[in-house]
């Protein structure tokens, strides 16, 4: 009942107070995730992370939360009072205890600053030939470089370093300034014209002066000489802690009672009424992309984002957030329309709001337009009221309205009004009378009208439901989806000042240009398909309203309409939502105004956005792109490269992010695993999975884009590897090798093992047929021979039995042979020698011949293949034979000898010799040596007349 009693008082007396528009900061507390909401120091790092110093602890800000970090991971101290980003890498930390650095991810003690451990490092600074610069509360300044220190006592707490472009070192003290320039050092007190001893931060503008803030404003020392900034020249408070320049040519100024920011325009001064959190601003910080960090005592952070656009809402003095339209009368007021809540009119920093109360037909007001006579006109859902010198008419200037709810008003260039309907067609009015009533019967695509233009060439454009009617005098054509027309349902119209119409739909827009459709579409990159307001700013890019945020077009890219990308390093679409600034990503139709400064102020379900264009300058450094994280099914890992996972662990998600503050909707990350991503992969999450990938190596890269268009200078690459299952490590490779050779192997040798054994089994089987039926068949003949012969025959018979019986004892001979050679029993080198001894003994006891045997270096159990065995017993057998007929010798020396080198089998007598090698046993010879040549071995014979001697030399048996 309070809040209603409130409101009402605002409707019937009309003024709000405000002091200047709303900042669009994002706040970052500890709701946010911050440790702690008393800010001491702000810095980034040259990966883009925002390093926050609080009072408890140091966090690390990449736009999506915190990381951070106390005494728990090797912080002496959790008060933080200083920041500093090393030209190698290192961040330097300074606590109430001492120095510390991070470096990967790891916090100790500052090793070159052991000295420093125990005061409180308040201020740091690297200078331009590298020395590094640590103030202190209580123990004056210490200067590291090349492994040394040199600690100079100034009886000072200091509270800023800085090194400005003439190399001059200046110390920012509770006891004055301090200058340190060439090895002269001079100190500036306020009898020297600084406004105050207790000085906080300097900073050099970029025309060289100095700035000084203190406790009794600023002071700026140039030319060797100071001038004051205070309350009277319209700073906000005089005690100033914190100052730092936007980047256009203004300077925020942080105070112990609020922000001022002063341009050429002189100040202009924000508190909490304005959107800070809280007044007493401790440091102000500005990162790469322009983006204003404002620290606080208790409010935490609040983030300003690139100052391009200004709010405001309820909490201004608005009756209803819910703007419908804007519009300016001539005295520079502006004035908003809201749904529900009347008009407001703000003009001096005041907003002072009208309703029904004072004369509105009706709260719920769709459109506002100011006509040439400088007469608002303020169209509602209940008729059309005007508004002149200071009140509303008390009569209509309208006869016969042609439906209640009025949706546009335009005064074309005649000075005739045109007022659009919902529901109810257009109507054309002259002089407050009705000329032409515009309906579905007469040529209108549709009788609900949102939007009505005159074109420059005189004629007028009505936004339809069922499309676009375009009015020349008398007579009406269409625009439609059977003509070219994205959509019928069009919700705006705008032509720009190269005569492009341009009109918004629920699905897009569609542009005509020299009579050519070009259509901008979510198909082809226009960020969100409803486009309910279009305007044009002073640089003749295109602002859309859209339900999702505001999108600036460059209308130059049409050429690549299928791209919405120029070369991969400009965009066509640039969208801003409140991520950037705005208070809503959600515009109304038609709710749109172009003041002469160039400001375009928009309309949305949250209040009204101011729009600098101006301050709107293209990021022309690409984001920092890291790897944060990399997640499989079972957790987490540190990104860490060459990192190893085993081969069920193949389905893999990398986070990585491209650290934008001031527009991170618009970042744009390409991606790829080289050799299984064929091109870059395009995608706005910030994660991606890859899954079931085969083992190998491989490196994944990222990379990210601006919403200006701007890539990462370098990529974001790791390393990692997918090792194989165990069945495909070269380990179980060789072994399973050597098993299957193994296997093979046993296979083969079973296989002819089972052959060998087959096959001395039919070598057996064959001597024992030959030794036991062909044997006794044969020694049957020559008994039988010999029966024959003793019986009364005659001689001729005789003679011829004789043979017989004695070729069957010979054949029987050597078949005995055949089956001593062919029987598997027989196959060691112990039988070959016993068969030699048998033979040689038989044969030349008969002879009266003594043989003698030498063997050496023989294996007798080693089995010796057939044709081995057989063709060395032939070979003796035929030396022997040879020896008992031919010899004449008393003695034969059989000598088997075998070593490294091979085998040798060496048969000598002590008979007469060869006494004609030509005939005497030629053949026999030349039948030894064919023999020895099958076993691979080479025969020679020695004939002297003292015996004969026959050498057999083999590599092996």
């Amino acid at each position: 009942m309070k809040r209603w009693t409130v409101l009402l008082i605002m409707a019937v007396c009309g003024f709000a107070p405000l002091q200047a528009q709303r900042l669009g900061v994002k706040n970052l507390s500890i709701q946010s995730g911050l440790s702690q909401s008393v800010i001491t120091s702000i810095a980034q790092d040259r990966n883009g992370y925002v390093w926050i110093g609080t009072e408890y602890g140091l966090n690390r800000y990449n736009r999506h939360g915190f990381v951070t970090f106390t005494t728990a991971e090797g912080l002496g101290h959790n008060h933080i009072h200083s920041l500093l980003e090393l030209a190698d890498g290192r961040l330097l930390i300074g606590t109430t205890l001492g120095l510390y650095q991070m470096e990967g991810g790891v916090i100790e003690s500052f090793k070159e600053g052991e000295g420093v451990l125990g005061s409180a490092v308040t201020a740091l600074h690297q200078s331009d030939d590298g020395g590094i610069w640590v103030g202190t509360d209580d123990s004056g300044v210490y200067l590291f470089q090349n492994d040394t220190y040199t600690q100079y006592s100034l009886q000072s707490s200091i509270r800023r370093i800085l090194q400005t472009s003439d190399g001059a070192l200046w110390f920012a003290t509770d006891n004055g300034l301090t200058s340190v320039n060439g090895g002269t050092i001079s100190t500036f007190l306020p009898a020297d014209g600084l406004s105050h001893e207790s000085t906080y931060d300097l900073l050099e503008r970029t025309d060289g002066s100095l700035w000084i803030a203190t406790l009794n404003g600023i002071s700026i020392y140039e030319d060797g000489r100071f001038r004051q900034l205070h309350t009277r020249d319209g700073l906000i408070h005089e005690k100033v802690r914190a100052i730092v320049e936007n980047g256009f040519g203004g300077v925020w100024i942080g105070t112990e009672a609020g922000l001022s920011y002063l341009d050429t325009d002189g100040f202009k001064n924000y508190t909490d009424d304005n959107g800070l959190s809280n007044n007493m601003v401790t440091t102000l910080f500005r990162d790469y992309e322009g983006s204003i960090w404002f620290g606080t005592y208790g409010g935490g952070v609040d983030m300003l984002v690139g100052f391009k656009f200004m709010q405001y809402n309820v909490n201004d003095g608005l009756l209803s957030n819910m703007i419908t339209s804007i519009g300016e009368t001539g005295d520079g007021a502006m004035w908003f329309a809201t749904y529900g809540g009347g008009i407001g009119r703000l003009n001096g920093g005041r907003i002072q709001s009208y309703s029904t109360a004072n004369g509105l037909p009706d709260n719920r007001v769709y459109t506002l337009t100011t006509d040439r006579d400088d007469r608002l006109w303020i169209g509602t859902r209940n008729g059309i009221r005007t508004w002149k010198n200071g009140r509303f008419d008390s009569a209509p200037l309208i006869s016969a309205l042609i439906h209640p709810i009025v949706r546009t008003i335009k005064q074309d260039r005649s000075g005739d009004i045109w007022i659009g309907t919902y529901g109810g067609g257009l109507g054309h009015y002259r002089n407050g009378t009705l000329v032409r009533h515009w309906t579905m019967d007469n040529g209108l695509p549709d009788n609900i009208v949102m939007n009505v233009l005159q074109a420059r060439d005189g004629r007028i454009w009505a936004a339809t439901y069922g499309g676009v009617a375009v009015i020349d005098g008398d007579s009406v054509s269409t625009i439609t989806t059977d003509n070219g027309l994205l959509q019928n349902t069009v919700l705006t119209l705008h032509e720009d000042s190269r005569g492009w119409m341009w009109i918004g739909t629920f699905a897009g827009m569609t542009v005509i240009r020299d009579n050519e459709m070009i259509h901008y579409t979510e198909e082809n990159g226009f960020p969100n398909p409803v486009c309910y307001v279009i305007s044009e700013d002073q640089y003749g890019f295109i602002w859309v309203g859209t339900g999702g945020g505001l999108v600036r077009v460059d209308p130059y890219l049409d050429a690549d309409v299928q791209d919405p990308r120029r070369i991969k390093d400009q965009l066509r679409f640039k969208r801003h939502t409140t991520a950037s600034g705005l208070l809503s990503d959600e515009m109304n139709a038609n709710a749109i105004y172009r003041r002469a400064d160039g400001s375009l102020w928009f309309g949305s379900v949250a209040g009204v956005v101011q729009l600098r264009p101006w301050f709107d300058q293209p990021i022309d450094r690409g984001p920092p792109v890291l790897l944060e994280q990399i997640r499989v099914f079972d957790g987490e890992r540190p990104v860490r490269q060459g990192i190893r996972f085993r081969h069920d662990q193949n389905f893999i998600a990398f986070d990585f992010i491209g650290l934008v503050f001031g527009n991170p909707e618009g970042v744009i990350y390409e991606y790829r695993i080289r050799d299984i991503d064929q091109t870059w992969q395009t995608t706005t999450s910030r994660t991606v999975r890859y899954t079931t990938l085969p083992d190998g190596e491989y490196i994944f890269e990222v990379r990210a884009r601006n919403a200006d268009g701007f890539w990462s200078a370098q990529r974001a690459s790791l390393r990692f590897i997918i090792s194989p299952p165990f069945w495909k490590t070269w380990w179980f490779i060789l072994l399973g090798v050597i098993v299957f050779a193994g296997t093979i192997g046993f296979f083969y040798n079973y296989y002819r093992i089972a052959k060998m054994v087959d096959m001395e089994r039919i070598r057996i089987r064959i001597a024992s047929d030959l030794h036991d039926d062909v044997g006794a068949s044969l020694t049957e003949i020559a008994l039988r021979a010999d029966f024959v012969q003793a019986m009364q025959t005659p001689d001729q018979m005789k003679d011829s039995v004789k043979q017989i019986g004695a070729m069957s004892r010979q054949i029987v001979t050597t078949m005995d042979d055949i089956v001593w050679s062919i029987d598997a029993r027989n196959d060691t080198l112990g039988d070959l020698l016993d068969r030699m001894q048998d033979y040689a003994t038989n044969v030349l006891s008969h002879r009266g011949i003594e043989p003698q045997f030498t063997f050496e270096g023989l294996d007798t159990g080693k089995s010796l293949p057939l044709d081995v065995r057989q063709n060395l017993y032939l070979i003796l057998k035929e030396a022997v034979n040879n020896a008992a007929k031919h010899s004449k010798g008393a003695n034969l020396y059989i000598r088997f000898v075998k070593d490294s080198r091979g085998f040798e089998l060496s048969i000598r007598d002590d008979g007469t010799g060869l006494p004609d090698a030509g005939r005497v046993g030629s053949h026999g010879l030349r039948n030894m040596s064919m023999r020895a040549e099958r076993i691979g071995a080479a025969l020679t014979f020695e004939s002297t007349p003292s015996g004969l001697t026959i050498h057999v030399k083999g590599k092996g048996i």
